[in-house]
């Protein structure tokens, strides 16, 4: 049972139907992870497992402060029972996407009732895209969680001071987590003041909130400090803010928008979620507390453009939220087809489609590992470093992704994205590097001609060489002895 703070009214029913929710999202969760291979995919995995491997071994004072500290914390402790920084990472990810079907439940059950919190539920616990992400080192999952367990309670029958204080704790803990947090913890408060009540019931609320809170963030700042040596707020949040480019900011919010939102949602549960607003509108009449998860997801979205990046996990909260809603909406769809004549063979089209639709795109994801195309995560890289780390001395890498050098167990420094050939060479030799990685999937275009060259540039001599997989060569040299 959920502890007495963040708990709902569940009666057997709603216990039965979330022991089978979460069942099914571990299993399906376990199909992802024992299906496709699994390696660091991007730059930010292997900042979060070499911080988790710090964290492990007690380096803390080294820890790179761009880094928000708890997810790679949790990682290190998970990683004492895997042996494996980056699989304790992965251990964490995997349990917050399962454990969030709770809150998803409990936001449904509030808004729609019981149907709809079991099929939203349902929608989250197959929907391929979170359950590939449940295996990755990434801090997705984890700060989800956070972030709907604390909108699931201020969606509440009534926000109590207990469940104030839970949400504060949620989300201070979620600005340990991702830089959008402090914005996150910003939109909570601005619902716990908001919320219908006595001055005086507000002020207690906002107490409590900030109390939840507080602690979460002194530690951030007192960390922050040390790791610096100034307090700051938010210090990865501070090079967002200074990165900011005005025509790259207003990119990003239309692209999420027009493009990546309706794809990631597709055209099933867009269909649905338009049921559910043709169904509000009939009736002019929102579910209570529907503005809360709405608010919150508008606060997320809108922060995640400043990150000029439309990619679709910033999103990954908000587009929850929208399926609850859409589960809703389905389920109006459902009642209005069993109302016609032959309602009673249509009325579970749509729930069978919506299953169908995920098992499709489970299929498709799956398979797509294994259909002798370039697989989505660079393996080669891994394959790479590991050879590295058996057959060659340490020393300073230089490749354009650091998964190589994270699986070499060395270093790495790399190009940038415009520089020819000369100009990568001469920043090796600058950098001191004993080691250049030309790769076909992410290397400058201008290095990726050694790829085809027959003779390794002057000064280097060539020790390895992949072609695995398509279009994901590689080619490792070593700096020739003098």
């Amino acid at each position: 049972m959920l502890p007495r703070v963040i708990s709902f009214s569940l009666d057997s029913a709603d216990r039965r139907n979330l022991a089978w929710l979460l069942a099914l999202a571990a299993g399906w969760r376990l199909l992802f992870l024992l299906a496709v291979p699994r390696v660091l995919d991007n730059a930010d995995a292997v900042h979060y497992a070499e911080a988790a491997r710090l964290f492990a071994s007690g380096g803390w004072l080294d820890h790179n402060p761009k880094i928000p500290p708890l997810y790679p914390l949790l990682g290190a402790i998970a990683s004492l029972f895997t042996g494996d920084a980056e699989w304790g990472c992965r251990v964490v990810s995997f349990a917050a996407s399962v454990v969030t079907l709770l809150p998803v439940y409990a936001m449904g059950l509030h808004l729609f009732g019981r149907r709809a919190a079991l099929w939203g539920g349902v929608t989250v616990a197959l929907w391929p895209w979170l359950a590939d992400y449940a295996c990755a080192v990434s801090t997705e999952s984890f700060a989800v969680l956070l972030w709907l367990s604390a909108a699931a309670l201020m969606t509440g029958t009534a926000l109590s001071w207990r469940r104030a204080l839970g949400a504060g704790c949620l989300l201070g803990m979620l600005y340990l987590t991702r830089a959008e947090g402090v914005v996150i913890l910003l939109a909570g408060l601005v619902v716990v003041v908001a919320l219908p009540g006595a001055l005086r019931v507000r002020l207690r609320r906002a107490a409590a909130y900030a109390a939840g809170a507080l602690p979460w963030i002194a530690a951030g700042v007192a960390a922050t400090a040390v790791w610096t040596g100034r307090a700051t707020a938010s210090y990865r949040a501070e090079f967002i803010v200074q990165e900011f480019d005005v025509l790259r900011f207003v990119h990003t919010a239309a692209q999420t928008v027009t493009d990546v939102a309706p794809i990631m949602l597709g055209p099933l549960l867009l269909v649905f979620l338009g049921g559910y607003l043709v169904a509000a509108g009939e009736t002019k009449q929102p579910p209570r507390g529907a503005w809360i998860p709405l608010w919150l997801a508008a606060a997320q979205w809108s922060a995640s453009w400043f990150v000029l990046s439309p990619a679709p996990r910033y999103l990954m909260a908000p587009l929850i939220v929208l399926a609850v809603f859409a589960a809703a909406g389905m389920l109006r769809i459902s009642a209005a087809l069993e109302a016609r004549p032959t309602g009673f063979v249509l009325r579970l089209a749509p729930q069978v489609l919506l299953i169908l639709w995920m098992l499709f795109g489970t299929v498709v994801t799956i398979g797509s590992e294994h259909a002798g195309r370039r697989p989505r995560q660079p393996r080669e890289y891994k394959e790479a470093g590991l050879w590295m780390r058996e057959h060659l001395p340490p020393g300073l890498v230089f490749t354009r992704k650091p998964q190589v050098g994270y699986y070499a167990g060395m270093p790495s420094t790399g190009p940038l994205d415009t520089d020819s050939p000369e100009a990568a060479l001469a920043r090796a030799a600058e950098a001191g590097a004993a080691y250049l990685v030309v790769d076909e999937r992410y290397a400058p275009a201008g290095l990726r001609s050694l790829l085809d060259a027959e003779a390794p540039p002057a000064g280097w001599e060539q020790v390895y060489e992949s072609a695995l997989y398509p279009e994901a060569r590689m080619k490792v040299y070593q700096r020739a002895t003098p």
